[in-house]
């Protein structure tokens, strides 16, 4: 964005304007002027009459592009008669409209903007009627296009229905006025749009361009379009067809930058801010540089959707990472207006949920606003999914469907864009280093792995292994002949890192506190999934030979918040979500428990915004910074999981998790479910049939279930309901059994 430079000076505002009814102005309203001193005043008198009618307050800026008659001193003149409502700014050389469109909206007050050309072609009255259709929310951009009652049919009248013609081919439009410049939207949307990668020669041409390409809805509305009566258009004094040339060679240049049609807000675009000037990067170096640089150039080979670009936001984040807090919640606030802006205009579900809340994305001012935005629970997100909840700028190629572990009991389906998948994954990668970890360093991971994959899916799963050093474990296999082959596997592997399910974790810990020894010591531990209490971190630690670093995660956004080698608290992923710890309505204080709610300000294709996801977190200080120096913020211990083992007849212990996994697969037969163990070898499965449960289906399922639990007695109740927990949650997996995990 321009600010003030020795070729140009502002004419600032005074601290007492003559009306206290302009001191905050709904519209700033900006016209660029080179040599208009004969339209000037009228320009000025019919806006303000014609907002004034309308009961809008509002300031003009007049930008002075470098005129050579007596432009300047009327400005200057208005400036003085009407210091509230006139602001001027001088270029003292030629810039261009574009240049002169940045000029104003840095001098300007008013969190909506309105770009009008100054030669009154655009009649000053029409702003109302942007307004209108501004106000009631049909597009984050209003675009008044040039109607053809009163507009001549001469040469420029072709040139300029050609070149909609041509921007609409080249860029998936179907305009009425492509090119019009008399457009209205919020401020934050204008700083968006104009904010260009490449230099053009007539970068005006496109700002309709770059608002679809940036995810932003335009909507049109028919205006006047009067012959000029004062002053000369700049195509006089130049060759018309040398302009035309420009822009075609303007539009071909375009075409790399904007791509063809709306694509997600964020698309190649968050990465290129820079976090801060003191934050040096954190790239690889030698042979991790070349190998990481491999990895990332071959991702289509071995990621679900995800590119090669995704290298920048891992380097990204490994500076964002040490910002400050307040940096940080400003990266925060940015990225959620434009969500909120995105959904309220793309997302039926939430223009109709915001409307009934009486908020608007307007009113979203600050991050504490968050607390009008209404909650969203598992409830709405599976009664909205298809398709209120899809918005309609999503690309079908770039979504994976979610099914979560279905912690609940009941399988839970969403979706995520690639946008979402990139972020997250980026997340994972820069929040494993904390272990210790780095890439090309060997880990294992005790997992479901392949549970639930389609074959190409396996395939690519693979490849990553083979790629990231990684080796797989299956979590499930609990038994004595499993626990002495991972012991096996981890002596010959001797990972660096080792990742998995708390129960995993902290059962390989017990068999080794039975006399088993590994000849090694990872340096670090990941845990997940499960809650891990004190007593629990401490078997593990002491057998194991390494610190516990407690991963809180879910399926609808993989990693949520890691823990740091300093403190016991976890840090959230603030660039991609804001998670807020509700009690009785309010942000939770330092040490009390609170729900937890979460937005993910990565996902515009299905937004999750305010999603009370059905857990509960200890709330922490943070005004007090974390010793490892991160600007993250914290939430403390997770308060709405526990560790759960089910016993099974052949020997095998399964985690709660290997159920929730199961069970996902099978949501056509079994709304909720929960197994209850009370003795060894035999458990009741609760069971809340879905619609199309059949016996010869149910039947099937028993056959699968019978390969992980072998001969397990198995009582199935059928039932209308399982009660939830106060964490809102069906708890899938209860045991009463006394375990002495000594002897197991």
């Amino acid at each position: 964005m321009m600010d003030s430079s020795s070729r140009f000076s502002f004419s600032h505002t005074p601290s007492g304007a003559e009306s206290t009814n302009f001191s905050n102005p709904q519209i700033s309203v900006i016209a660029p002027c080179l040599n208009e001193e004969g339209n000037i005043s009228e320009l000025i008198a019919r806006t303000a009459k014609a907002l004034q009618d309308c009961g809008l307050t509002f300031e003009i800026v007049l930008i002075d592009d470098g005129s050579s008659d007596g432009t300047w001193e009327i400005i200057k003149r208005h400036r003085a008669e009407f210091p509230s409502l006139v602001v001027g700014v001088q270029h003292e050389t030629n810039l261009g409209i574009y240049r002169s469109w940045q000029s104003g909206i840095a001098a300007s007050r008013a969190e909506n903007i309105c770009l009008i050309d100054s030669d009154l072609q655009n009649p000053p009255e029409a702003i109302c009627d942007l307004w209108r259709q501004f106000d009631l929310g049909r597009g984050a951009l209003v675009q008044g296009t040039r109607s053809s009652i009163e507009w001549d049919r001469d040469a420029r009248y072709i040139a300029s229905r050609g070149l909609n013609w041509l921007l609409n081919r080249t860029f998936g439009d179907r305009a009425q006025d492509n090119k019009s410049g008399f457009v209205m939207a919020p401020r934050h949307v204008m700083e968006d749009v104009l904010e260009f990668d490449r230099s053009y020669k007539y970068p005006q041409t496109f700002i309709r361009v770059a608002a679809r390409s940036k995810g932003y809805a335009v909507s049109e509305i028919e205006t006047l379009f009067r012959p000029r009566v004062s002053g000369q258009s700049f195509l006089s004094a130049r060759s018309p067809w040398r302009v035309y040339g420009a822009v075609i060679l303007d539009v071909l240049k375009a075409r790399r930058e904007f791509g063809r049609g709306v694509r997600n807000p964020l698309e190649d675009r968050f990465v290129l801010t820079t976090p801060s000037e003191n934050v040096a990067r954190n790239e690889k170096q030698g042979v991790r540089s070349v190998g990481l640089d491999l990895y990332f150039a071959t991702m289509p080979l071995h990621a679900w959707l995800i590119r090669p670009k995704t290298k920048d936001l891992y380097y990204w984040l490994n500076d964002s990472q040490w910002l400050s807090s307040s940096e940080l919640q400003a990266i925060q606030f940015s990225r959620l207006r434009q969500l909120l802006w995105h959904a309220y205009i793309h997302v039926p579900y939430y223009r109709k949920v915001f409307d009934e809340a009486d908020f608007h994305p307007s009113d979203f001012q600050s991050l504490g606003d968050i607390a009008n935005v209404p909650l969203l629970s598992k409830r709405d997100v599976t009664a909205n999914l298809y398709m209120s909840l899809f918005s309609d700028t999503h690309v079908k190629d770039d979504m994976h469907k979610i099914a979560t572990s279905g912690s609940t009991g009941q399988p839970f389906v969403t979706y995520a864009d690639r946008n979402q998948l990139e972020f997250r994954f980026a997340s994972t990668l820069r929040s494993l280093e904390w272990t210790g970890w780095r890439f090309g360093d060997r880990q294992v991971r005790l997992w479901h792995q392949r549970l639930g994959m389609s074959p190409s899916q396996v395939f690519r799963e693979r490849m990553d292994a083979f790629m990231m050093k990684r080796t797989f474990v299956p979590a499930f296999e609990l038994d004595e002949k499993g626990l002495r082959g991972l012991v096996r596997t981890l002596n010959r592997v001797k990972p660096v890192l080792i990742d998995g399910y708390a129960e995993s974790l902290n059962f390989l810990a017990l068999y080794l506190a039975e006399g088993q020894k590994l000849d090694f010591a990872p340096k670090g531990l990941m845990s997940s999934a499960q809650v891990l209490t004190s007593q629990t971190r401490a078997q593990i630690e002491q057998s194991i030979g390494s610190r516990v670093f407690d991963k809180y995660g879910a399926r609808e956004f993989s990693g949520i918040a890691y823990q740091c080698e300093y403190s016991d608290d976890k840090h959230v992923m603030d660039e991609s979500y804001v998670v807020e710890l509700l009690k009785d309505g309010r942000t939770a204080l330092p040490g009390e428990t609170g729900e937890v709610v979460i937005t993910d300000l990565n996902n515009f294709s299905v937004p999750l915004i305010r999603y009370r996801i059905g857990d509960l977190a200890v709330a922490v200080d943070n005004q007090q910074p974390c010793a490892c120096g991160r600007g993250l913020s914290r939430i403390g211990s997770i308060q709405g999981r526990t560790q759960a083992l089910v016993h099974c007849a052949n020997g095998r212990w399964l985690p709660g998790t290997f159920f929730a996994h199961f069970f996902k697969d099978y949501e056509h037969l079994v709304r909720f479910f929960q197994v209850y163990q009370e003795e060894r070898d035999a458990f009741i499965l609760r069971v809340v049939k879905a619609p199309q449960w059949t016996a010869g289906a149910w039947n099937d399922l028993l056959v699968a279930l019978r390969t992980f639990v072998g001969p397990t007695d198995i009582q199935v109740d059928y039932v209308d309901e399982i009660p939830l927990l106060r964490t809102g949650k069906r708890t899938p997996v209860i045991s009463t059994l006394q375990m002495n995990f000594q002897s197991l």
